[in-house]
């Protein structure tokens, strides 16, 4: 269902992720410093349209041009949007998640709203958190998913690290210098 939006909207002209750094830049106003976390040393997706990481029990999905938004003015909160995103993956025709929890969490640089359920992605349940953030003045929609069989005080951990890595610029000196060579890449 989300990947029928992810073909909808492409991010990788203005988002290109910096592979070559820890700090990598997810679109033009978020990055995501994950030196020293699982996420420095995952895959990206090279053959889609950069927006996809892969860990060995996860999947990091991210894009600002979600259904919805297109409402981003200074009055629009976090749940107005998502419930407009919600209501356009509805009319979609998707089966509707089963929402297990939904929470905020305060970042060093924002805020994210986080939906932890049990959704469908190409025919396959999964355990996702699907967390619209607003970092700095910018917003991102970042999906998370796993194994439907990844117990859900794992998912809420992995979801919350990821959300407070999010940042408004490159903000890790050592990861963001133009010499930085991250660790080897697992062969997992």
């Amino acid at each position: 269902m989300r990947y029928a939006v992810a073909a909808l909207v492409i991010c990788a002209a203005t988002g290109m992720p910096q592979m070559s750094s820890a700090c990598a830049q997810l679109a033009p106003d978020v990055w995501m410093c994950d030196r020293g976390t699982v996420w420095e040393t995952a895959e990206w997706d090279i053959f889609g349209d950069g927006s996809t990481r892969y860990t060995p029990d996860f999947i990091l999905n991210f894009t600002q041009e979600w259904p919805g938004f297109e409402i981003t003015d200074s009055v629009a909160t976090l749940e107005e949007q998502f419930a407009t995103y919600a209501e356009w993956i509805a009319a979609d025709g998707g089966s509707a998640p089963e929402v297990l929890q939904v929470d905020k969490i305060v970042t060093p640089r924002g805020l994210t709203l986080r939906h932890l359920q049990y959704d469908e992605v190409e025919g396959d349940r999964t355990m996702s958190a699907v967390m619209l953030s607003e970092v700095g003045a910018a917003r991102i929609m970042v999906y998370l998913d796993a194994a439907d069989t990844m117990p859900l005080e794992q998912m809420e951990k992995m979801s919350f690290d990821v959300a407070m890595m999010l940042r408004d610029t490159c903000a890790d000196a050592i990861a963001c210098a133009p010499d930085y060579e991250p660790p080897a890449r697992g062969t997992d």
